[in-house]
């Protein structure tokens, strides 16, 4: 039995090692969103100033912006997804306690991974054909699947994080760990 709780111990440490791996990239995600999000409003406030008070406008400007967000949409439903901040019915599971929460959390990762899942497998089969056409953008000429790729990474994205979510779940539930652990 010793050996036994042992692997437990063990277990539950990498966990809380690759918990604080995770916290640390979503940190440094978390900055590069705002800095994204601070270029943006240059690049608007810049285009706006030289098309209304200079006369002229930046090519391509609104293009880099919309592009940017749809990056930026998908970078942060997965940090979202990580954190369980996203919208999600959650009434049951919050008043769960014990392994009746971590089960009900499963639940919920595995809808987030099959449908994750089902919209990265679909966004392969769209890319790839945007790909092969070769469409550019009528602003700047950027090849399409750029922008297209956005759904496709942050899907796939999406799904490995509903799995890990789900791993970390199922080990909670076997460890039949406290409730603090269910949301972080």
């Amino acid at each position: 039995m010793h050996g036994s709780a042992e692997q437990v111990r063990d277990r539950g440490d990498l966990m809380q090692g690759l918990l604080a791996a995770a916290k640390a990239v979503a940190g440094a995600v978390h900055w590069v969103l705002g800095l994204a999000m601070l270029a943006i409003v240059a690049i608007n406030v810049a285009n706006a100033t030289g098309r209304y008070l200079l006369g002229f406008s930046m090519t391509g400007a609104d293009e880099v912006m919309v592009y940017t967000m749809v990056w930026m949409v998908m970078a942060g439903a997965v940090l979202s997804l990580a954190s369980r901040d996203h919208i999600s019915i959650n009434l049951v599971p919050s008043y769960a306690t014990g392994r009746t929460r971590h089960l009900l959390n499963g639940i919920h990762d595995l809808a987030a991974l099959f449908s994750c899942a089902l919209a990265t497998y679909a966004s392969w089969g769209f890319v790839t054909r945007i790909a092969a056409i070769g469409p550019r953008s009528m602003g700047l000429g950027l090849p399409m699947v750029i922008p297209h790729a956005a759904l496709l990474i942050g899907f796939a994205a999406l799904t490995l994080t509903a799995l890990a979510l789900l791993l970390r779940d199922a080990d909670a539930w076997s460890r039949n760990a406290p409730d603090s652990e269910a949301n972080r």
